[in-house]
């Protein structure tokens, strides 16, 4: 007897298009009877965007996501009044909506009662509360499975770029870098790889930090006194780690396709070419957890919600990622 993977879906801000990516991936009814799929989200909001889109897609209403079927899209309804949605408007009552569907699947999720969790797009401002003082995703659930350190991982078909900081100021970034975090990310890249995607002795390309890699001192030295020490260390326990290249000629010149893993120093330095060459197919995997989370690689997209511009391919690739992770996963128990 076939088992259906149970995916739990946030609805991320109400006035952002997550919405959107949501109801129109699942108004496919391929992906309704290829997996259970339970969506947090208030009732009147998800009627509201049907409406308005012009889609065709029922729901069963759940009480307990333990009570989710395959054939149709499960929605766990969120409790809250007096919301009008206001389509591309940034305000503290979408945060509000926002924290109340990533707390309720965020729950189901440490109880077990689903097997992954794909978040759609919130805002990082308007999300803010006594229980979300985080700056991300990526933090909110690394506090939330009590670990000290997770990886963003961007991933697409051929490529997957991890960062060693992720949601800071740059000019925080130097300062940040030392020998055992860099270390620590290697080896979460490392037994990512291995585990969630099913790579045997993966190669891993570092980054440099400072343009020219450093230039051998002239522009920095974190790349001789931090990075290049850190690849040392690696290699000494059986890691397979490279670098540090510098960043512009590593994806300019096809590099990359070389590695199953690149680890960039900062935020930017890895998404810009991630994003680029991934053409909106890309997904964000928190990496190192010991559930699945994925999302898709772009934000609330404010200026084009409605207008029936957003593209729902990066969000149908972190279903199809977390449901191949669950199963990756499943074949190493």
């Amino acid at each position: 007897m076939k088992t259906f993977i149970k995916v739990g879906v946030t609805l991320g801000d109400p006035n952002g298009i997550g919405p959107e990516i949501i109801l129109r991936t699942f108004s496919d009814s391929r992906l309704v009877n290829d997996s259970i799929i339970v969506i947090y989200s208030p009732i009147e909001i998800i009627d509201y965007y049907i409406n308005i889109l012009d889609l065709s897609l029922s729901y069963n209403i759940l009480n307990s996501s333990s009570h989710a079927k395959i054939g149709k899209a499960n929605l766990f309804p969120i409790e809250y009044s007096n919301f009008h949605v206001s389509m591309g408007i940034s305000n503290k009552a979408s945060g509000e909506i926002a924290y109340k569907s990533l707390s309720a699947a965020s729950k189901d999720m440490m109880q077990n009662k689903i097997d992954c969790i794909v978040t759609a797009p919130i805002d990082k401002k308007t999300i803010q509360n006594q229980h979300f003082n985080f700056n991300g995703h990526t933090e909110y659930f690394t506090n939330l499975n009590k670990e000290k350190n997770s990886l963003m991982l961007m991933v697409n078909n051929k490529l997957k770029v991890g960062i060693v900081t992720n949601h800071i100021s740059v000019n925080e970034v130097s300062t940040s870098l030392t020998t055992s975090q860099i270390f620590n990310k290697i080896e979460l890249m490392h037994h990512s790889l291995v585990k969630d995607f099913n790579v045997k002795n993966p190669k891993i390309a570092l980054l440099g930090l400072n343009p020219h890699s450093g230039d051998m001192g002239l522009i920095g030295k974190e790349e001789i006194e931090i990075i290049s020490p850190t690849i040392k260390k690696a290699n000494q326990n059986n890691y397979n780690v490279f670098g540090p290249f510098s960043a512009d000629g590593f994806f300019a010149s096809g590099n990359y396709q070389s590695y199953d893993g690149i680890l960039g120093m900062y935020h930017d330095q890895g998404l810009i070419p991630f994003k680029i060459l991934s053409q909106n197919e890309g997904v964000n995997f928190t990496a190192g957890l010991s559930f699945i989370r994925t999302s898709p690689d772009h934000g609330t997209a404010y200026d084009i919600v409605g207008k029936n511009k957003a593209n729902c391919n990066s969000f149908k690739n972190a279903i199809k990622t977390a449901k191949e992770i669950y199963l990756n996963r499943k074949m190493l128990n």
